[in-house]
């Protein structure tokens, strides 16, 4: 195996020289199957072919990718980042192929929009209905994903335009505009005790436990920076609910509160919970939309007239 590249450019021209497709699909194949026979028969080549291309792939990277085990291969960490990498570039190629084969039947592709699932049901769902009445020619396939995977499917070509948080840093040849504004706030079941009180403040709920998010998420870190003006830290609840529809179930617990974005309050409409009227100045990174600048610039094509219907209703829902 030859030794890791010294720096992230020495092994890009690495790849560009050396790296072929066939590498990229036994990884995705790998990263699916755990075990090098059910892979090669996946991309339709022999075990013996599989093992030499990996072996390839490793000696070019100079890092393992795989480990063997009784019952298969086990993915490195340095796996995990190819084969999520591998992923993305072969879906923008399949992207690719379907755009030029509509291309010469002489047809309008439909433009590739990818959410967080917080903005498509409080940006993209509301936004739908208007969209078709004003755009009836637009073409869109839209796909819930997650930041890392909308950051690379962006940036790889295989999306035209992302609806997320404001990502740190923008990436370079990407633009970011707000669409709505958006904050924290902290709920409890229907009837809690805490839901009749006229004000609360943060040390008035030290005592409950908490539905917490995880570390990374930035209604989490909202909570921890108030928590940690307090010099306190939140209870956690043994269960951790990423889905807002499951809350209510949760929080008929007593004592059990979440917090959770404003714009998540649209998902739970009807519910049996209620907002607490805490005393706290919790902003959140608005929900906006990150395009690559360099696809914009024609006033009638798909995605310049969707940026600009997606600015006017950011517009209207006063977003910083």
């Amino acid at each position: 195996m030859t030794s890791p590249p010294t720096s992230g450019p020495v092994l890009h021209e690495r790849l560009l020289a050396r790296l072929r497709l066939r590498h990229l699909k036994l990884v995705d194949a790998l990263a699916s199957h755990a075990h090098l026979r059910r892979a090669a028969q996946a991309v339709h080549i022999s075990q013996p072919a599989a093992t030499q291309l990996l072996r390839e792939l490793e000696d070019l990277l100079g890092l393992p990718l795989f480990e063997r085990h009784a019952r298969g291969m086990r993915i490195t960490e340095a796996g995990r980042v190819l084969a999520r990498h591998a992923r993305v570039a072969i879906e923008a190629l399949a992207s690719t192929a379907e755009a030029l084969a509509q291309q010469a039947a002489g047809q309008q592709r439909p433009l590739r929009v990818g959410a967080i699932l917080g903005a498509l049901s409080s940006v993209l769902r509301p936004a739908l209905p208007v969209l078709r009445t004003q755009h009836p020619a637009l073409r869109l396939a839209i796909e819930e994903a997650s930041i890392e995977r909308l950051l690379a499917g962006l940036q790889g070509g295989a999306l035209d335009l992302v609806l997320l948080r404001r990502p740190a840093p923008v990436p370079e040849g990407c633009r970011f505009e707000p669409l709505r504004p958006d904050r924290m706030v902290v709920l409890a079941g229907a009837g809690h005790p805490w839901t009749g009180r006229k004000r609360l403040r943060l040390r008035d709920l030290a005592q409950a436990r908490w539905v917490l998010p995880p570390p990374h998420f930035a209604v989490r870190q909202v909570l921890d920076a108030a928590f940690a003006l307090e010099g306190a830290q939140p209870q956690a609840h043994a269960i951790q609910v990423l889905v807002p529809e499951l809350l209510p179930v949760v929080l008929a617990e007593p004592g059990v509160l979440a917090p959770v974005p404003h714009s998540a309050l649209d998902r739970l409409e009807g519910a049996s919970v209620e907002v607490l009227p805490l005393a706290l100045d919790a902003p959140l990174e608005p929900l906006g939309m990150l395009y690559r600048d360099a696809d914009l610039g024609a006033a009638l094509a798909p995605l310049d007239q969707l940026v600009q219907f997606l600015r006017d209703l950011g517009a209207g829902q006063g977003a910083a």
